[in-house]
C-alpha cells in the first residue's frame, strides 16, 4: 500500500466531544458538539485559523440545561450539514445524555451563513419522531430535506416550504441493525458500560452529486444501499412501492460517516479500522488512510480546497463505553483533514 497521506489538524477541543464536520462552499469549517458529557457544551463551533473553536452562532441558542425551553435552544446537536446555497442545517435530536428525546425538542434549524442568523426552525412532531426516535443525519435536495431516524429505522422527508414531514422506508430490512455484529475497536468489543452493544438502525446518508440517488446505511453496516430520490419525494406512491426500488450497492464495515466527492468517490469513516475508506465506480473498498489518530472517525465532509475533513470523536473511549464508567479519552478531540483527489 502507498504511504498514508499526511493528516493535518484543523482545530481541536480540550473539553467537549465533537462528532461531526460540515464544510461550506466558501471553506468555513463547523463542528457539532453533542451534549453527551456533563460540563459546558458549545453545541456548534466554527474552526478558527489558530486551531480553536468559536461558539456558533454565539447566542442563547447555544445555552441549554434542564428546565429551559427546548424549542429555541439547541438541546443535543447530533449532526450538521452545509448545503451548496450557503446554509448550515442543524439536526437537534432533542436527546441530551443519550436519554429519550424531550417532548417538542427534536427539530431542524436552518442558518443563513451570509448573516450568521437562524432563518427557520422546523419542529419534527411526534408523528415524524415518535417516542424514542433519534434524528441522525441530514441532506438537502431542492425543497426537500432527508433525515435519518435511527431508532425506529426510517427516513424523514421534510418539505422546506410547508414544514410538513413524512416517514418513508420505515422498517427497511437492509438498514435494520444486525445484532450479530459486535464491532472491535483497538482490540476491544464496542459495548456500553452495561455490556450491551448499541443498536442503531438507519443512520448515515448522502446524496449523489446530481441528486439522483440517496445512499444510506445503518451504523454497523453491513450494507450500503441507495434509492432514486424521485421515489422519496413522490407522495402518490406507497412505501411498499418505494422499498421495491431500494438497491444494494455493496458491503461495508461499521462506519460513522459517509460523504461523496465531486468526482463521485464515496468516502467512509471506518471506526473499527481507524481509517478512512473509499469506493469508486467499481464499488470496491480501498483504504485512503489508516492511522491511530483516526480514533472513531465520524461525520465527514469534502471542502472546496480538495481536502477531506473529519473528526476523531473517540466515542468508544467515553465513560459510557467503559465497564468501570471511566473516561479513556486522549484529549484533545481533533478535526483532521487529508488531501484527496476530489
Amino acid at each position: 500500500m502507498a504511504d498514508n497521506p499526511a493528516l493535518i489538524r484543523v482545530a481541536a477541543s480540550e473539553h467537549a466531544i465533537l462528532n461531526g464536520v460540515a464544510v461550506t462552499p466558501t471553506g468555513r469549517v463547523f463542528s457539532s458538539f453533542p451534549r453527551w458529557m456533563h460540563g459546558p457544551t458549545p453545541c456548534i463551533g466554527e474552526a478558527m485559523p489558530d486551531g480553536s473553536f468559536k461558539i456558533f452562532p454565539g447566542n442563547e441558542w447555544n445555552e441549554w440545561h434542564d428546565g429551559m425551553s427546548v424549542t429555541d435552544h439547541f438541546v443535543n446537536v447530533h449532526s450538521l450539514h452545509a448545503d451548496p446555497d450557503n446554509f448550515l442545517w442543524v439536526v437537534d435530536d432533542g436527546a441530551a445524555h443519550h436519554q429519550p428525546h424531550l417532548p417538542d425538542a427534536p427539530k431542524i434549524v436552518k442558518i443563513d451563513l451570509g448573516t450568521n442568523r437562524i432563518v427557520r426552525v422546523y419542529p419534527i412532531n411526534a408523528v415524524a419522531a415518535p417516542p424514542k426516535a433519534v434524528l441522525g443525519h441530514m441532506r438537502v435536495l431542492g425543497k426537500h430535506g432527508f433525515i435519518t431516524e435511527s431508532f425506529h429505522n426510517a427516513i424523514i422527508v421534510l418539505d422546506q416550504e410547508t414544514g410538513a414531514t413524512r416517514r418513508v422506508l420505515e422498517g427497511l430490512p437492509q438498514t435494520r441493525a444486525d445484532t450479530s455484529i459486535v464491532p472491535m475497536i483497538d482490540g476491544r468489543e464496542f459495548r456500553r458500560a452495561n455490556g450491551q452493544v448499541p443498536t442503531v438502525h438507519m443512520d448515515l446518508l448522502e446524496l449523489s452529486n446530481d441528486g439522483r440517488w440517496l445512499y444510506f446505511t445503518s451504523l454497523f453496516g453491513p450494507l450500503l444501499c441507495r434509492i432514486e430520490t424521485r421515489y422519496l419525494t413522490d407522495t402518490d406512491i406507497s412505501d411498499a412501492q418505494r422499498i421495491a426500488h431500494v438497491e444494494e450497492v455493496g458491503r461495508i464495515p461499521p462506519c460513522a460517516g459517509v460523504t461523496i466527492a465531486r468526482n463521485g468517490t464515496i468516502y467512509f469513516s471506518a471506526f473499527t479500522e481507524n481509517a478512512i475508506l473509499m469506493m469508486g465506480e467499481d464499488r470496491k473498498l480501498k483504504t485512503l488512510v489508516a492511522d491511530p489518530r483516526i480514533s472513531f472517525p465520524n461525520e465527514l465532509d469534502v471542502g472546496p480546497d480538495g481536502y477531506l475533513y473529519f473528526p476523531a470523536s473517540q466515542i468508544h473511549r467515553l465513560p459510557g463505553f467503559d465497564k468501570d464508567d471511566k473516561s479513556n479519552v486522549k484529549t484533545p478531540w481533533e478535526v483532521i483533514k487529508v488531501k484527496i483527489s476530489a
